[in-house]
């Protein structure tokens, strides 16, 4: 099987399974939202974004490096150090958990202890980032991706069974625990299974966590920035203008980001098999067709939600939400520069170019809060819709600058010049 064909196959798979842990996610939704009461509801988002933000911080771009790193020399001498930097990092944000959310406003007592125990869920997800790295870094795609499928399918089942009405917050993310265990023991699973020669412990020391640190953090800056990049918008809109605006403009962003799920399934195949590729020609034209093949469908699937916003506004969301038509419109022409963005955010970070990349962010960063600063109170969500606009749209003239500057395509000499698109 040549390589376009493999990365077809692995991104098809990865499409179907993200998109059934996708339907997983909305039941998973829909119970909670009726077996909760509207304030434990609101704890346990509240509960989830916080472990959502200490995971990626703790897991501080390793997962990045070592699917680069295994997936270009086939070595697995920075597991061990790669599990001790993260649980070292999760053990110090449980302290700091356990240490100031009695400051935190607006918490019940449960919702705080709920905050506590759900905490310890950075430890086996600590192990769950090392293992499905490994998966990725030795492209057993399909592995990771019914892995993430049965595990979505597992917290289905287990809140569908388990949490009854007036369960409580408590019991839920003690259930969730579990099963962020089991998906790690499972994660490991996999790996002893499909991987030869797997195994931690062998070669770690503190001079290799040390140097694994100094190496993560560039990669750990940009995760950062890009988290910071996701969220300015709606987080300045909450703040710059009123509820409705960031209800219509979550209606609109959710909508283009369950467009992207082709997209996040093909860049998560190419990470991998750009940092293993070897100089040859069919490596060339494999990922110069990627490339061309992903901006056409993205303006496809843009053109889509621009003809058909009001439709999907109405089916998806009801009437109320007409003020989330133009705001799809808007939206829905990011993602071609989505796109470019994303995949030359892959080249820069398998040619080892992060402080690049962290520049890029910055200034995108900057553009974004400036923007919205003058325009959210000009036009309100609309306003917001055109910053993301125009901070993606000079990133990616940024990032394109950046690699015909530097003669760069892809990394290991698999091409040395942009991918005309006129080709």
């Amino acid at each position: 099987m040549n390589i376009l064909a493999r990365l077809a196959r692995d991104s098809l798979w990865l499409s179907i399974a993200r998109f059934g842990t996708q339907v997983c996610m909305v039941v998973v939704t829909y119970l909670l939202a009726r077996r909760l009461s509207l304030a434990e509801f609101g704890e346990y988002s509240f509960i989830a974004t916080a472990i959502l933000i200490g995971n990626t911080l703790t897991t501080f771009g390793s997962d990045m490096y070592l699917i680069r790193e295994i997936a270009a020399k086939s070595t697995f001498s920075r597991l061990p150090s790669a599990v001790t930097l993260q649980i070292t990092l999760s053990c110090l944000f449980i302290i700091i958990v356990f240490l100031f959310v009695p400051y935190l406003p607006n918490q019940t007592s449960e919702s705080l202890y709920a905050l506590r125990v759900y905490s310890f869920a950075l430890i086996p997800l600590a192990f769950f980032t090392v293992f499905t790295s490994a998966l990725r870094g030795v492209q057993k795609m399909g592995s990771y991706a019914w892995l993430n499928l049965a595990v979505s399918t597992l917290q289905m089942i287990v809140v569908s069974l388990f949490v009854p009405r007036g369960a409580g917050v408590v019991r839920l993310v003690s259930l969730l625990l579990m099963i962020q265990t089991a998906a790690a023991i499972l994660a490991g699973i996999l790996c002893v299974l499909y991987i030869p020669h797997f195994g931690l412990g062998r070669q770690f020391s503190l001079g290799a966590l040390s140097d694994l640190f100094f190496e993560c953090l560039p990669i750990a800056m940009i995760a950062f920035l890009g988290i910071l990049y996701q969220k300015t918008s709606i987080t300045m809109l909450s703040i710059l203008g009123n509820v409705f605006m960031v209800s219509w403009f979550s209606a609109a962003t959710r909508t283009v980001e369950a467009a992207r799920i082709f997209h996040f399934s093909a860049l998560t195949v190419l990470y991998p098999a750009m940092a293993s590729a070897y100089a040859n020609e069919d490596s060339d034209k494999t990922f110069r067709r990627s490339w061309v093949l992903l901006i056409m469908i993205a303006s496809g699937i843009a053109t889509f939600l621009f003809l058909l916003a009001k439709p999907l506004m109405d089916i998806f969301f009801g009437k109320e939400y007409v003020q989330a038509i133009p705001v799809l419109k808007i939206l829905s022409l990011t993602l071609i520069p989505y796109t470019i963005n994303s995949f030359l955010s892959l080249v820069f970070l398998t040619a080892k170019q992060e402080k690049l990349m962290v520049r890029v962010l910055l200034v995108s960063l900057s553009i974004l809060v400036l923007s919205n600063l003058w325009l959210i109170p000009k036009a309100g969500q609309i306003g917001a819709s055109w910053t993301i606009l125009i901070a993606e749209t000079i990133q990616s003239g940024l990032l394109l600058f950046e690699c015909q500057a530097k003669n760069l395509f892809l990394q290991n000499g698999v091409s040395h010049e942009l991918p005309d698109l006129s080709r």
